[in-house]
């Protein structure tokens, strides 16, 4: 789910990335962030496509305001599933201390679970710290 163009987000999925037949819910597929009709989009095609269980949390990593509100919005639409919203710091706040540190701050006032440096430091004990038990 991404507000960048299909051609745009498809070459970094399909060049940069590596992957092949990436599911993507571009700007031209659904309104805007923070309406959460995309996000909405591309759970129900990973659900139909890899036939995983509709219940599962829902974890999407995002480096915006826009990004956390539409979790909140998905999760007032849909408020049986677990969602989570993971901040991600964009490069262009790194490299100033007060810059990063209120960057933080928006992101967790606009639902962030938590907020990383990068997305790889998303790991597998990090999730389950944060899942409901």
């Amino acid at each position: 789910f991404s507000g960048a163009t299909q051609g745009s987000a498809n070459y970094v999925l399909q060049h940069r990335m590596g992957l092949t037949s990436p599911i993507l819910i571009a700007m031209e597929d659904a309104p805007s962030k923070p309406e959460p009709t995309g996000l909405l989009m591309a759970v129900e095609t990973l659900e139909a496509q890899s036939e995983i269980d509709r219940g599962l949390p829902v974890i999407y990593a995002g480096d915006t305001v826009a990004d956390m509100q539409t979790v909140t919005m998905a999760q007032q639409q849909h408020p049986a599933r677990t969602w989570l919203s993971i901040g991600i710091l964009p490069p262009h706040v790194q490299g100033d201390a007060t810059y990063q540190a209120d960057y933080t701050q928006k992101l967790k006032a606009a639902g962030a679970a938590t907020v990383l440096e990068h997305v790889e430091m998303l790991t597998a004990e990090i999730i389950q710290s944060l899942l409901p038990r």
